[in-house]
């Protein structure tokens, strides 16, 4: 069977999953044909460092969807090629506070442009009040389930 064959060719499931997939695979390859050197779980946490300048490991767990452990590993990844750095909250040594380096604020640009080329090619071919619906029903979808997408409109 295809990868693009459902095996039930109407499933809103499916059909969003393959097409996370497919979008997922695409900006990897962008961000690998641009020099970026990075995976797309990184990618997302330096977006959260890049919105947010500073955030604590959990923050970044919370907005990646990911568990402790995986955001811990992604974190010293990041952390050994010197795009972030760790330090210890003061009032709480439990607490990891995360901030970008010198090296890893560089980076925003060149990956945020990689990231805007992509989805102007992703959202390429689709009438744009249908995207408007389409960006819609998967925002209503994801209430439905109750998870909520980190950024609304």
């Amino acid at each position: 069977m295809n990868r693009c064959e459902c095996p039930t060719v109407e499933s809103l499931g499916c059909l969003t999953n393959l097409s996370a997939m497919a979008a997922r695979n695409y900006l990897t390859r962008q961000l690998a044909l641009n020099g970026i050197d990075m995976t797309i779980e990184q990618f997302k946490v330096m977006v959260v460092l890049w919105k947010e300048g500073v955030a604590t490991q959990q923050a970044i767990a919370d907005f990646v969807g990911k568990d402790k452990t995986s955001i811990t590993r992604l974190i010293a990844g990041l952390e050994k090629r010197c795009l972030i750095q760790r330090s210890t909250a003061c009032q709480d040594k439990r607490c990891n506070h995360v901030t970008l380096t010198p090296q890893g604020i560089a980076l925003e640009k060149s990956t945020m442009h990689v990231l805007d080329e992509a989805t102007a090619s992703l959202h390429q071919g689709i009438d744009p009040t249908e995207l408007v619906i389409t960006l819609r029903v998967l925002k209503q979808m994801c209430l439905t389930l109750n998870y909520s997408p980190k950024e609304t409109e």
